[in-house]
């Protein structure tokens, strides 16, 4: 090799490539030069300069390779027009083999919704009938109960440590399940339909609603104000004794983390949300806490331990919000496990004496 010739390597994604180039002016433009020289034992590889114009790899250089490789990686993930076409005909044979349901179906569907759908009749209708208690009705509803409970066993409220630590983003996270609570009835089935389990779908709606009728006898025997609204109350009767507590309780309905996210985006969203609440004292048990129960226990088994994962984000979301005390929690985990047993022993029995109704 001649003197006036060295060995260099031009890098390119990260990989050397060997080049012997004669280092001339006129072989490549020294401002722009990407050629570094390689690496020995004798002269390791250090920056060099020539009067400020040198062989260095500049900025832009350095990162094109990088932007190049993200470049490629992102067009090796873009889906094939055969995989599209493969996707498409796929989903038009599974469109074809969704079986419709039969007249039968539906009415068997219907009738395993009718007592949650009587619920929600008797739920909407309470600010008439007031068969449970309304906000003009405070003196009706156990303030102190469920947190007394939780007094008795905890050295601190488990609502009040979690909510503790508290800024928007959380306030987001937690917003997310709430906003999902009153689709689920809708959606879950559908799921189910979509994997053509019907069975699954009458027991959703069996437990949902023996569940529901769980709650309204709770609330009727001990309604229970929720936690964030007593410490409202708590707070602003001792600056303000004058207020009345219904007064108070029909302003402020939403707590303090949804009071947040309504004060960010300039609109009284949960507020409105809260506010038409035909129940105010529906504390104990959580009911969002039992529908996310209800699916858990009526999914594939297969799914059940992903579902989980919501279930414990609801939890986590109604001791957050301060909508529920972790009693509340707890409760509802007991009432739809319990009932899921009855069910499913009425269901064994059912069928055992079957033979013997229609012999």
């Amino acid at each position: 090799m001649d003197a006036s010739q060295s060995v260099f390597k031009l890098q390119v994604n990260g990989q050397y490539v060997t080049s012997s180039e004669p280092v001339t002016s006129s072989s490549h433009d020294k401002s722009t030069s990407v050629y570094t020289k390689a690496p020995s034992d004798d002269h390791p590889s250090t920056p060099q300069s020539n009067g400020g114009v040198g062989r260095h790899s500049l900025p832009l250089h350095h990162h094109r390779p990088v932007i190049g490789s993200l470049i490629s990686l992102f067009l090796q993930r873009l889906p094939s027009p055969s995989s599209v076409r493969f996707a498409a005909l796929r989903a038009s044979h599974w469109w074809k083999q969704l079986r419709v349901p039969s007249r039968q179906d539906v009415q068997r569907i219907v009738l395993s919704a009718a007592p949650y759908l009587l619920f929600l009749f008797f739920y909407g209708i309470n600010p008439y009938t007031r068969v449970l208690p309304v906000a003009a009705d405070i003196g009706r509803a156990n303030l102190m109960n469920v947190s007394a409970w939780e007094g008795r066993l905890f050295p601190w409220q488990l609502h009040v440590v979690v909510s503790s630590v508290h800024f928007l983003p959380l306030d987001f996270v937690a917003a997310v399940p709430y906003l999902g609570h009153y689709v689920i009835p809708v959606l879950y089935p559908a799921f189910l339909y979509l994997l053509d389990r019907l069975e699954l779908i009458l027991q959703f709606y069996r437990l949902l609603g023996l569940t529901m009728w769980g709650h309204y006898v709770i609330w009727l025997v001990a309604p229970t104000l929720p936690p964030w609204a007593l410490d409202f109350l708590a707070a602003h009767q001792a600056t303000n004794a004058s207020i009345m507590a219904e007064t108070i309780l029909a302003a402020h309905k939403e707590g303090p983390a949804f009071a947040r996210i309504d004060s960010f985006i300039g609109s009284p969203f949960f507020h409105g949300m809260f506010v038409g609440n035909p129940v105010p004292f529906g504390s104990f048990p959580s009911g969002h806490v039992a529908w996310s129960l209800c699916i858990l226990l009526t999914l594939p088994e297969h799914l059940r331990w992903r579902f989980s994962v919501y279930v414990v984000w609801v939890s986590w979301a109604t001791l957050y919000t301060g909508h529920h005390y972790a009693f509340d929690v707890i409760g509802a985990l007991t009432l739809v496990c319990g009932l899921t047993k009855l069910i499913s022993h009425v269901t064994t029995q059912t069928r055992s004496c079957s033979p013997l109704l229609h012999p």
